[in-house]
């Protein structure tokens, strides 16, 4: 077939020529080229799943990490939330504050819940307060309440002296105790905005 080639005249092999290099040209241009821009689109994307996997990898390897670390705050929250409880839990407040002031060797005269304060996750929740002791036993009961495993905040104090020193009772004073109370559904959930 070559020698049938050789023995055309000069310009039908040009001719030739110029038909083949077409033909070639032809299907390169739509035979390999799409192949090959396909291989490297695959190439590309293999790269790129390549890397997900890497990095799913490496989440997977630190989950129990991550639950590790859940966990920890859970539990930290948990004793937060035992500073900041979610209810007013009055008649339970009311005993512990009289157990305090009655370790103190005070007298809890009067309990007066007041109107609460709500703010962004948490109200104030306002308790006035009369007792009736000495002066150090009072110290000693502020220093319990600031012991308390609540959040308690003690303001507005007012000291004055009884008129008789009965049982040891020389002053009567007046304070508000205020609690601070969580509210859980201002909380947003995990994963929501």
């Amino acid at each position: 077939m070559i020698q049938k080639i050789a023995d055309l005249p000069q310009q039908q092999q040009i001719m030739l020529a110029a038909v083949a290099a077409g033909l070639l040209f032809m299907g390169w241009y739509y035979g390999v080229t799409p192949a090959v821009l396909m291989v490297e689109g695959l190439k590309a994307q293999n790269a790129q799943l390549t890397a997900d996997i890497e990095t799913a990898q490496v989440t997977v390897a630190r989950l129990p990490q991550f639950q590790e670390e859940v966990l920890r705050q859970e539990l930290e929250l948990e004793e937060k939330r035992k500073k900041l409880p979610d209810e007013k839990e009055t008649a339970e407040i009311v005993r512990q504050i009289q157990q305090l002031a009655e370790g103190a060797n005070l007298d809890l005269k009067s309990f007066t819940p007041q109107s609460t304060a709500r703010y962004d996750f948490y109200e104030d929740w306002p308790i006035r307060m009369s007792i009736e002791g000495s002066y150090r036993n009072l110290g000693l009961f502020f220093q319990e309440i600031a012991k308390f495993e609540r959040l308690i905040n003690i303001t507005d104090i007012e000291i004055s002296t009884l008129g008789t020193t009965d049982q040891g009772r020389t002053i009567s004073a007046t304070c508000t105790a205020t609690i601070l109370v969580f509210l859980e559904e201002s909380v947003p959930e995990a994963g929501t905005d």
